[in-house]
């Protein structure tokens, strides 16, 4: 086995690489994909369209990606999550004020 880190051979029980120091990441200890994290990322950018139907998307890529970053440490990708949060709250205040403009808009037109 090789270190992953400077390269060199070591030992294939090594938990820490005997000329660099730092500690060795087995192939059955690699994280997962954060599959919440992705769909969060993604309903958040069609949110940007979608704010249209009462800011639902925004909320669903809201909750998504706020599981998703609490379940980053699991999972590799914690950063899309971390992006889709970002987007949904950018995208849910954006759409909400259009949402207050609009409706003030039709209230005083009556």
């Amino acid at each position: 086995m090789y270190c992953g880190n400077c390269g060199r051979e070591i030992d294939d029980r090594a938990a820490v690489c005997p000329h660099c120091g730092v500690a060795v990441m087995r192939s059955e200890e690699k994280k997962g994909v954060n599959g919440l994290g992705i769909a969060g990322f993604v309903v958040s950018l069609l949110s940007l369209w979608l704010g249209l139907y009462f800011c639902i998307a925004s909320v669903v890529g809201l909750v998504l990606s706020a599981v998703a970053v609490a379940k980053r440490e699991k999972y590799s990708l914690g950063g899309l999550a971390i992006a889709g949060l970002v987007i949904s709250i950018v995208t849910l205040v954006i759409w909400g004020l259009v949402w207050i403009i609009v409706g003030a808009a039709i209230i005083s037109a009556i």
